[in-house]
């Protein structure tokens, strides 16, 4: 098995993110390209990675390739790389995977194959009330501005706008539409208001990196779902339960 991407960059955002999540997860290795479904240590919230194998400059897998890792232990390598450089991730063997960064400088890392036995997650067909697509920089401005002020953020929609907000002494309000370019499209079944933890949308932050824009959906005291890059690069999917009075 031998796969090269041209930008570590994207895979460092990737395994960062799910170190704030998980202590260990499983990229699967198919011929159509690369998997990972975890759940994260409260069993709230979900996360689901898919890359296809045209996204890779090269790529090499002939049978199913199963790679568990320590998610602090491969963050820890993938920050060798400073800049944009391509990354090789290749094995020989089922016990060790190398990990390769190649810039200027070749710098290659041993990683252990670890046995982690993939989550149990039941099929999921949510119908969601509110699907919208919102910038990428709107999405991080709200989440921060909440996270600044309480531990939960109330997601609101209809067919014009979406808002985050929060409740309490401290109030802070972002409004995503239009006329401000913080929404690019929305389709509304019904307006919505559902409540989340912040801290744990402000966890997946990182994965604005994958494009300019973010997929969200919601439904009133269902879970929000996040959708990061695209089909054709690469997509994360982030699924976070509500928090329901």
């Amino acid at each position: 098995m031998r796969v090269v991407h041209s930008d570590v960059r994207d895979l460092k955002a990737i395994i960062t993110t799910l170190t704030k999540l998980v202590d260990e997860a499983l990229m699967v290795f198919k011929q159509e390209g690369v998997e990972l479904v975890t759940v994260d240590r409260a069993h709230i919230a979900l996360i689901k990675l898919n890359i296809p194998s045209s996204a890779f400059q090269e790529y090499d897998v002939n049978e199913e390739f199963k790679f568990g890792f320590n998610a602090a232990t491969l963050a820890k390598i993938l920050k060798a790389a400073a800049r944009k450089e391509s990354v090789v991730i290749e094995s020989t063997s089922p016990d060790v995977v190398t990990i390769k960064l190649v810039g200027a400088v070749e710098k290659s890392f041993g990683v252990k194959n670890l046995e982690v036995v993939p989550p149990e997650v039941p099929e999921l067909n949510l119908e969601f009330d509110v699907t919208a697509t919102v910038s990428s920089a709107g999405v991080n401005k709200a989440v921060s501005e909440a996270r600044a002020v309480s531990d939960s953020v109330t997601i609101s929609a209809d067919e014009s706008s979406v808002k985050f907000y929060t409740e309490g002494e401290s109030k802070v309000e972002v409004v995503l539409d239009k006329d401000t370019g913080g929404l690019m499209d929305i389709a509304v079944k019904k307006p919505a208001t559902a409540t989340y933890d912040v801290a744990y949308i402000n966890d997946v932050m990182g994965l604005t990196r994958l494009g300019d824009t973010v997929n969200i959906a919601f439904s009133e005291n269902k879970p929000l779902q996040m959708e990061f890059g695209s089909e054709t690069t690469g997509k994360v999917t982030y699924l976070l339960a509500p928090k329901v009075a």
